[in-house]
């Protein structure tokens, strides 16, 4: 009896949730966006942290090999760069590939049809496409401009701010542009300012 109420009582405690990043991520990323650009070496790393991309993708790869994976293609592509510019610039290229797959065509109809601004206040179920863990929130400043919470940033923010750039240039947005505010615990806030669409 008291193994099973030992059981009980780890049944009824609360279960860190396992955090995932989509397949059709990683495609975007390391396929789409990246193929044919990183070294063998890096190529190796990536496979020695569970990413084989000579072998089909898994359905989902963990927060941490995710984070290891970025690494990796951050310093490959990008040596001598300081290290805010190269993960800037490889936030552009995760949504840059992402578009070719086939949940990010569907992300490309929706931000055209959009515009820039109501494309931010659908930012957070845009992102839960990525993933499964990575949230946000959205204040509007005005017609050009809000303030963007996101609760997780990898320690590495300017990955963030290239992301939010090439999500409003993706909605038409011109001179896109996040600054990093503030960090909140694991978390940032930026503000994300853009220039109107051109009228056509």
């Amino acid at each position: 009896m008291q193994g099973l109420e030992r059981s009980r009582d780890e049944a009824s405690l609360p279960v860190a949730r396992e955090r995932w990043v989509f397949e059709h991520t990683v495609d975007g990323l390391f396929r789409s966006a990246l193929g044919g650009r990183l070294s063998a070496p890096a190529l190796q790393a990536l496979s020695q942290v569970g990413i084989d991309l000579s072998r089909p993708l898994l359905p989902a790869y963990s927060s941490e090999t995710w984070a290891r994976a970025l690494r990796i293609a951050a310093a490959d592509l990008f040596p001598g760069q300081p290290p805010e510019a190269s993960w800037r610039r490889l936030g552009q290229e995760v949504i840059n590939g992402l578009v070719h797959t086939l949940v990010g065509n569907a992300m490309v109809n929706v931000a055209t049809l959009l515009g820039p601004l109501r494309f931010l206040r659908r930012l957070n179920p845009t992102l839960r496409n990525a993933d499964n863990y990575v949230e946000s929130r959205v204040e509007e400043l005005g017609p050009t401009s809000c303030e963007v919470w996101i609760n997780e940033v990898m320690e590495q923010p300017a990955y963030h701010q290239g992301m939010l750039e090439a999500l409003v240039a993706l909605a038409g947005g011109r001179e896109a542009r996040a600054r990093f505010l503030s960090s909140e615990g694991p978390g940032a806030r930026f503000l994300v300012e853009w220039e109107l669409p051109e009228a056509r």
